[in-house]
């Protein structure tokens, strides 16, 4: 039986009028990227409407599944999660949930990143700049380990950081929090000093498990977040919020950065988020008005 001349054509060409899985993967992270952008429509005050950043995650999962091991779809997925849980979830058991799929992501992300440096044991093996030599030049390492951090960091707080510590949380933030100073300290306006400063100032001392935390490296790494990324609000506020927690004579120096804080005005990318710094820094200043 002869065949069509058209369906001959149709049958040599098909192939490639179907997309291939890189294009059905840039598609995905191209919708994330676009809802993403939209994140704060709708928001009041420091609090967000779901709509937009949980499009941004569902295109994003659509990313991972796809394509696992093209991990801006990961990063990605972390980031608009993070945002999620701090700017839209209600309830403690919401962030639970929302940071425990978070913790999920960046284990499995890390650790296909880590077939750059000869598998998982071996990088959790390697001193941070070790980790750092072995990943130089692979572009979604940095963002990966700075939004791992975050989301392990505050699955710790929606957990309870006494939990959290017994848990190992306060070791890996500050692993990947190390490995990203080590990658490069300035990503993101100092990101891996902003997270260790934070950490050192949040996580309690527990015997056997979290005897590393040292309340002067907190504002010391808060000290270098300002200075190396001036223009991120939340470096200020952490600093600011390490000073009244542990350090009470310098108690006027944090109302002041506070103070100066409340004189900025947010730019449209981050109106959510530096609307919720400017709200902290309003309760912190209530809280130590001086």
């Amino acid at each position: 039986m002869r065949l069509p001349v058209r369906f001959l054509f149709f049958l040599a060409f098909a192939p490639l009028l179907l997309p291939s899985p890189v294009a059905a993967q840039t598609d995905a992270i191209a919708a994330g990227d676009a809802a993403y952008a939209r994140r704060a429509e709708g928001h009041q005050g420091a609090k967000d409407q779901p709509g937009p950043i949980n499009e941004a995650v569902a295109d994003f999962e659509r990313a991972v599944k796809e394509q696992p091991d093209r991990l801006e779809g990961s990063w990605k997925l972390l980031r608009a999660i993070h945002f999620k849980g701090d700017f839209v979830a209600q309830t403690n058991e919401e962030k639970q949930k929302i940071y425990a799929r978070g913790k999920e992501v960046s284990e499995a992300a890390i650790s296909r990143l880590a077939t750059k440096a000869g598998g998982r044991a071996k990088l959790d093996a390697m001193t941070p700049a070790q980790a750092a030599k072995a990943l130089a030049g692979i572009p979604e390492a940095p963002p990966l380990f700075l939004w791992a951090a975050v989301d392990w960091g505050l699955w710790g707080d929606a957990f309870g950081h006494l939990a959290a510590a017994r848990q190992g949380v306060g070791d890996k933030v500050r692993t990947y929090s190390e490995i990203l100073n080590a990658l490069d300290e300035r990503y993101e306006d100092a990101a891996g000093h902003r997270i260790l400063g934070r950490l050192h100032t949040l996580a309690p001392k527990v015997p056997f498990f979290t005897g590393w935390v040292d309340r002067g490296k907190a504002v010391s790494e808060l000290r270098k977040a300002v200075a190396l990324g001036p223009a991120n609000w939340d470096n200020d506020l952490f600093l600011a919020e390490a000073l009244f927690d542990h350090f009470p004579a310098k108690s006027a120096e944090a109302r002041e950065i506070c103070r100066k804080l409340l004189t900025r005005q947010p730019v449209p990318d981050l109106l959510v988020e530096q609307e919720s710094t400017l709200v902290k820094a309003k309760e912190l200043l209530a809280k130590h008005p001086g």
